[in-house]
């Protein structure tokens, strides 16, 4: 590979005094490259002299260091590099203000409150500017970073490994031009060459007193597909620790993500047979909570060379980096880091120093009631699915019913009947004895057991009975209207949540703060910050009374159906007043995808910003599923113009 590199040193540099330190033990520093592959075109299109025509690239690096003192720095040093290289990478998108955004909703998703985010922001490490790196000559630890992710990810495990005398060279997840990864091959082969051209380079020129007899890989999530490609390229590496990665596929949860997988694997680029490695695989415990495997690939089992594999049984995929360590999310996900990193340090201390802790580590471990070194079990055989199909009408003028709910009672599992009133509800064989119902505003709810419909021959016939209700009386009194605009005003482009293709039925929302005076609402509007829906699609938007805080009778009485056009973004308003709706309480106010027009691809989804909000969101996959809060002090971009 041609080096033809652009060198920008930004020195910082880190120290800390970890658990499985050697008795002379390491501070930390801490450096970025900025270089340019010259033998890569980055940006198509464009001539030589544009400034992003070849690929650009940044290391982030640790490495051991002997000095004292300096300026502490807090967590927003490494973390601030992620929008700056946002907006180096492309020249299409200004991505400034993005990680003030991004960091709120990175500690919704880790279960703290949003405004938790600022504080993970101010988090001070025990790392220290102005440190050189120490003398001598120490084995590189290569880290593939996660789907889309730099070093910040992992950095307390990074800087574990450089206090106990590692240098760790970070590869990020950086995909073809605009520089968004995918995984797809061609996407992934390009972090393999980030990672081959940093080796190269780092080779070349020195500068750091690396021993590349000793060289291991370490790969979070995707990172771990990665990884296992670049150590097939290099039988010379001695170690590789993957921590929950692709490295281990199982087949069966997304049709996508398996097209993308065995294109990966019949391109060839992965060659087990190659390794002399010693492989560690950690597990998380919710891998398989979501979907059931019709297969699998795991390298492990293809390698002939030294492996160990350990789970986690309690443990979740987001336990396996730093971020929910460093917002003490929880006891337990703090505890199950500490132990993922132990491991992994005494892994690459084990192979690449000779100096085995880990054997005994390993086995302590596997006494624990909540590690295992059995691999998850499951039936390779793919499930039967049953397919129920019919038609739901008006019981008395037998009309077709449009949007009728149709879901397991208590599981995630529905579908809505078309404009037509047609369904097909895709089930499987386990579902036989399950009960399913059937609800609609305006008609009284109907449930009925999977086999007696099943034991129908040919199309299903559901007559709903229209429920009369009488309407609450309010007394409004003759005076001048005040306005106001109720819920989440953000606008936000940067982060967002999202129906995705397969999720025809989820419904989601905020809650509306009302009061107890009659309010009259005038429009609903949302803020569609992303939409990639190649279809025309329907929301129904539905308004719930809050019992013990929780959503409960939908006080619409006809069905307000809401369509997005194809790639439309923006903010989208619709009028209310012809449905006369009146508050006198605060309500749950959420969108339901209930149809489209033409087909909606995989990888097509429809993102609705988020911002801060005392409230939080609701969520639940279909209408007979429980509504819970998916994201705590983060709030879709819902509004209400009311009068009172």
């Amino acid at each position: 590979m041609k080096l033809n590199v652009t060198i920008l040193y930004l020195i910082i540099f880190f120290g800390f005094q970890g658990v499985s330190q050697e008795p002379n033990s390491f501070n930390v520093g801490f450096k970025t490259l900025k270089l340019t592959d010259s033998s890569r075109t980055y940006k198509p299109n464009t001539s030589e002299t544009d400034r992003l025509h070849y690929r650009p690239l940044d290391l982030d690096i640790w490495y051991p260091s002997d000095e004292k003192g300096g300026q502490r720095l807090a967590f927003e040093d490494l973390y601030r590099l992620h929008e700056e290289r946002a907006n180096e990478y492309q020249d299409e998108t200004d991505y400034t203000g993005m990680s003030d955004e991004f960091v709120l909703y990175l500690a919704a998703g880790f279960g703290v409150e949003a405004k938790d985010g600022n504080r993970l922001l101010k988090v001070k490490t025990d790392s220290y500017k102005s440190r050189k790196a120490a003398t001598g000559k120490f084995p590189l630890v290569i880290y593939m970073a996660g789907y889309n992710g730099m070093g910040w990810e992992s950095y307390r495990l990074l800087e574990r490994l450089a206090e106990n005398g590692f240098i760790v060279l970070s590869i990020s997840s950086i995909g073809t031009y605009p520089g968004d990864m995918t995984n797809g091959l061609l996407n992934t082969m390009e972090q393999v060459n980030d990672g081959e051209f940093a080796l190269q380079f780092l080779k070349e020129t020195g500068g750091l007193p690396i021993d590349y007899d000793k060289i291991g890989i370490l790969g979070l999530s995707w990172g771990g597909m990665s990884g296992i490609i670049m150590l097939d390229n290099h039988p010379e590496f001695k170690a590789m620790v993957s921590l929950d990665g692709s490295d281990n596929f199982y087949y069966g949860d997304t049709e996508e993500d398996d097209a993308f997988l065995q294109k990966i694997y019949d391109s060839k680029v992965i060659n087990p047979e190659k390794t002399k490695a010693a492989f560690l695989h950690i597990e998380a415990g919710d891998r398989l909570d979501e979907f059931t495997p019709t297969g699998e690939y795991r390298y492990i089992n293809q390698i002939n060379s030294e492996k160990r594999y350990m789970r986690f049984l309690n443990s979740k995929h987001k336990d396996f980096g730093s971020i929910a360590w460093a917002l003490k999310s929880s006891e337990g996900q703090i505890e199950t880091y500490e132990k993922i990193m132990e491991s992994t340090v005494l892994f690459f201390q084990k192979y690449l120093k000779n100096k085995d802790g880990f054997t005994n580590y390993y086995t302590s471990l596997l006494k624990e009631k909540n590690v295992t070194q059995t691999p998850f079990e499951y039936s390779t055989e793919k499930p039967k699915e049953l397919i129920l199909s019919g038609y739901v009408q008006d019981s008395k003028t037998k009309t077709r019913l449009p949007y009728v709910n149709i879901g397991v009672l208590n599981k995630e599992i529905g579908t809505v009947s078309n404009k037509e009133g047609s369904f097909d509800f895709h089930l499987l064989e386990s579902n036989a004895n399950d009960t399913i119902r059937l609800s609609m505003i305006g008609y009284k709810p109907k449930i009925l057991v999977v086999n007696n419909l099943l034991n129908k021959k040919g199309n299903i016939e559901i007559n709903l009975e229209e429920e009369i209700s009488e309407l609450n009386e309010v007394v409004v009194t003759a005076r001048k209207w005040k306005k106001k605009t109720l819920g989440n005003k953000t606008k936000s482009t940067f982060i967002g949540h999202l129906f995705y293709y397969e999720q025809l039925g989820k419904e989601m929302g905020i809650r509306m703060n009302v009061g107890r005076r009659p309010t009259f609402v005038d429009d609903f509007n949302f803020h569609i910050s992303y939409n990639r829906f190649s279809a025309k699609s329907f929301f129904r938007l539905n308004m719930y009374k809050i019992v013990n805080g929780k959503p409960s009778e939908n006080i619409l009485k006809s069905n307000i159906i809401i369509s997005v056009e194809p790639k439309q973004t923006g903010m989208v308003s619709t009028s209310l007043k012809e449905y006369d709706i009146v508050l006198t309480e605060d309500v749950i106010v959420t969108l339901e995808w209930v149809d489209n027009e033409g087909e909606v691809m995989p990888t097509e989804a429809l993102i609705i910003s988020v911002g801060l909000l005392t409230g939080g969101t609701y969520e639940r996959g279909s209408k007979e599923s429980t509504m819970r809060k998916k994201l705590k002090g983060m709030g879709l971009g819902f509004t209400m113009n009311v009068r009172y």
